[in-house]
């Protein structure tokens, strides 16, 4: 019998670059007991096991601070480096989670300041040019709205920035992918990073007080327009055979989680993705930006796996409970089921 090791942890050691590391000595005081000082200590360590006590004790010392001290420089530098240290951090570092976990706790009266420095520092992760750094952007986006409330509120100052990112981002993988056709290794990563970014974006929508009642927004401003941007890359990933079968079905989530979301008035939601699903749209009686984003779906011609994967979400994404969608609900369910039963068994 072989008894298979554990697999470990492994806890990467935080850093942080020149700059910051100088800021930190230029604040620790000479009996080390302020915020600078312990941040100093920690960074200093090589071990990321050894650090995480280190991390614990930043919110007890804080707490022990005036509350005048929200105006003292070394606090305001301290956390700016913390939302540094934070983003930095790869999404499954222990210590990322530890941080988040931590700063949660962190007393009221530093908060205005904690999401200053978050906000900015997430602002400059999201001005990156470079397509093969973007889904360190799009892990630390999903990082900030996972249970963070830091990370939240920093994501909702940025909510417009954060979607024409999440947008630009996936125009620009879609296409380095098309450019490396037949290289399967590269391939496997960018389509890896196109279903991340696609999860984030439902995650955003799922997560982000701003964008729970998107439809009563000005439709021509940049938050809706890169909401319909995203909801057509949704429509198109859903109809593209040539990518991985799980970018295919996840869109499909996506859009119908984008639809949810997006058409006014919502009692006519259910009755919309009948129609969606029965190849039967009134083109005359959608809205514009509906036929602009995803017309596509509005043919008779639209594919027996693009019909699947708009069932799943009909079935993942709406409110079922407690008959919220009264009859139109219940029609829409039968609908769904009636167009699962109607495909081929080579999709399914």
């Amino acid at each position: 019998m072989v008894i298979k090791k554990k697999k470990e942890t492994q806890v990467t050691a935080l850093t942080i670059c020149h700059q910051d590391l100088e800021t930190l000595r230029s604040l620790a005081d000479a009996e080390e007991k302020n915020l600078a000082s312990l941040l100093l200590h920690c960074v200093q360590l090589t071990d990321g096991v050894s650090q995480i006590p280190y991390v614990k004790q930043i919110v007890p010392l804080l707490e022990k601070a005036d509350k005048n001290a929200t105006c003292d420089p070394t606090i305001r530098s301290c956390l700016d480096i913390l939302a540094g240290i934070y983003l930095s951090l790869s999404l499954k570092n222990p210590l990322k989670k530890v941080l988040a976990s931590s700063l949660n706790c962190l007393p009221e009266f530093f908060l205005t300041e904690a999401i200053q420095s978050f906000t900015s520092r997430l602002q400059e992760e999201l001005n990156t040019t470079d397509l093969y750094s973007y889904r360190k952007v799009i892990d630390n986006i999903s990082s900030c709205l996972e249970n963070f409330k830091l990370g939240i509120t920093s994501v909702n100052n940025l909510l417009k920035n954060v979607l024409h990112f999440l947008q630009k981002s996936l125009i620009e993988i879609s296409e380095e992918n098309r450019k490396f056709a037949g290289n399967h290794i590269v391939q496997t990563q960018l389509m890896n990073d196109l279903l991340v970014g696609i999860r984030v974006s439902v995650l955003l929508v799922q997560k982000a007080p701003g964008l729970q009642r998107i439809h009563l927004k000005i439709s021509g401003s940049p938050t809706w327009q890169s909401m319909c941007g995203l909801l057509s890359i949704f429509t198109k990933f859903l109809s593209d055979d040539d990518l991985l079968q799980t970018i295919q079905s996840t869109s499909g989530l996506a859009v119908i989680l984008f639809i949810k979301v997006m058409f006014h008035p919502e009692e006519k939601i259910p009755d919309l993705i009948s129609s969606l699903l029965l190849r039967s749209v009134d083109c005359t009686s959608v809205p514009e930006w509906f036929l602009n984003s995803c017309g596509s779906l509005c043919c008779a011609d639209v594919s027996e796996s693009a019909l699947l994967f708009l069932c799943q979400g009909t079935l993942t994404m709406l409110d079922w409970q407690n008959g919220r969608m009264g009859p139109s609900g219940e029609a829409l369910l039968l609908d769904t089921v009636h167009v699962l039963f109607t495909l081929s068994s080579q999709v399914l």
